[in-house]
This record gives structure tokens, sequence and C-alpha cells, in this order.
């Protein structure tokens, strides 16, 4: 091949690689776009249905019963628009719009679900997972994949310290189960890393991690986060305080990293 060839496939390679950032930065301004719509959704339900004053019994009573509608009528629209993006995709036609639909549905109904479940701890929950939600979101299209499993088994870790303290003196045996099923999601992901270590970083013929992903990282990461769930476990509340602090600090130490690494 000539320069001139070597030339324009330099440009399409510069081309494809610009089209694919920009497309992956997209779907994070989506991802963003919905939490804040959502963010808006739960500051109303915060607002008039939690910490209503005398004048708003009778709204929040009917927010109440709009809530318990919803969950119904958002779970029918996810699984409809599931159909419809299984469909396209059978069909290999765009499946972008049905995709959004089901995931905001979902999304709707998963807010409407746990508010109506389990009213001001649940809104408190929806507050920090749905921004968390849209960072794992970022995690999953800007940096590695290796780094979007670390930041996964830490927001685990994380919900599962959080739902600990505010559950054990409300509901002991519920906050033991949070913690329990948290520690086996730790271990599930750790399982799924192996598969991937075996495969090469391929899932059949699907690659989702790079061939010099650092495992050793990823299983260090799991171990960190099973402690911290472990610990809070068998010592209490006070000691899931602390490995929140702990989990915090070994997030930011990995987000550093992988920062370095993508320079």
């Amino acid at each position: 091949m000539d320069k001139k060839g070597w030339a324009a496939l330099k440009k399409e390679e510069r081309l494809e690689k610009k089209r694919r950032e920009d497309q992956a930065l997209n779907r994070v301004l989506w991802w963003f776009g919905g939490a804040v719509v959502l963010e808006f959704f739960l500051l109303l339900l915060n607002r008039f249905y939690i910490n209503f004053d005398a004048n708003g019994i009778a709204l929040a009573r009917s927010l109440a019963g709009l809530l318990r509608v919803l969950v119904w009528v958002s779970l029918a629209a996810a699984l409809g628009c599931g159909a419809w993006w299984w469909v396209r995709r059978r069909k290999e036609k765009g499946t972008f719009l049905p995709g959004a639909l089901t995931l905001a549905f979902a999304a709707l109904f998963g807010c409407a679900l746990v508010s109506s479940l389990w009213k001001t701890i649940g809104v408190q929950f929806l507050y920090l997972s749905v921004p968390a939600t849209a960072v794992l979101a970022l995690i999953y299209y800007l940096y590695q994949r290796e780094f979007f499993l670390v930041a996964l088994q830490g927001a685990i870790a994380l919900f599962a310290m959080w739902s600990y303290r505010k559950l054990f003196f409300v509901r002991e045996q519920m906050a033991v189960l949070v913690l329990v099923v948290c520690a086996v999601g730790v271990v599930a992901l750790g399982a799924f890393t192996l598969i991937l270590q075996r495969g090469g970083g391929k899932l059949g013929k699907r690659r989702l991690l790079s061939a010099k992903a650092n495992y050793a990282l990823l299983y260090i990461a799991g171990a960190v986060t099973l402690c911290a769930i472990l610990t809070a476990l068998l010592l209490g509340v006070t000691a899931a305080y602390w490995a929140l602090f702990l989990v915090v600090a070994w997030l930011f130490g990995a987000a550093v990293y992988y920062t370095v690494r993508l320079m």
C-alpha cells in the first residue's frame, strides 16, 4: 500500500474512533438527562408525599394511589417496549428507541415501586441510587470495562452499608438479609471475572474486557468490598459506618489509577 493509501486508512480509523467517542458521549448524556428527570420526580415525591404538612394530607393520599397505579402501568410499558426491542433486534433493525423506552419505563417502575413500598427510606435510597447509576453509566461508556466492574462492586458495598445502617434499628433481619445478598452479589461478580479471565476477556464470541486487563486488581477490588460487607455483618452498625469510608477511599484510588491509564 502506498503513502496515500496509508493516509486514507489512518483518516478512516480516526473518523471511526471519533464516531465511537461521540456515540459514547451521547449515550452518557442520555443517561444523565434521564437521571435529572427522575431526580425531579423524586423531589416532588419528597415534598408532597413524604414531607407533607397538614394541608397536604389529601394530596399525599392521592399520590399514594397514583404510585400504586404507576407501578403497574410502568411495568406493562417496560415489558411492551422490551418485546418491541427484542423484535427489532431479531430483525436487525434500529433498537435505540425501543431500548431507551424500555430502560426509561423500567426506571420509572423501580422508582414507583420502591417509593410505594418503603416510603421515606425508599425515596432516600432513590435519591442516591439514581445519580449513582448515571455515574456507573459514565464509567461504562468512557472508561475501561474493568473499572466498571470495580465500580460496580464498590456500589454494591456502599448500598449494603447504607441500607444496613438505615434498616438495622427498624428491621434488623431485613438489614442482615441485605448484607448477605450483597455479599453473594460480590462473590458472583468475582466468579464472572474468573470466567472472563479464562476466556481471555471474552464471553463466548463477545469481548468484554481488554486482553491486557489487570485481573489481579479486579480480585483485590472484590476482596476489599467483600471484607467491608463481612465487617459490617460481624461487627455491627459502627463498623459499617467506618467500612463505608474504606470503600469510598478504595474507589477514589481506583478512579485515579484508571484515569491515569486513559492518558
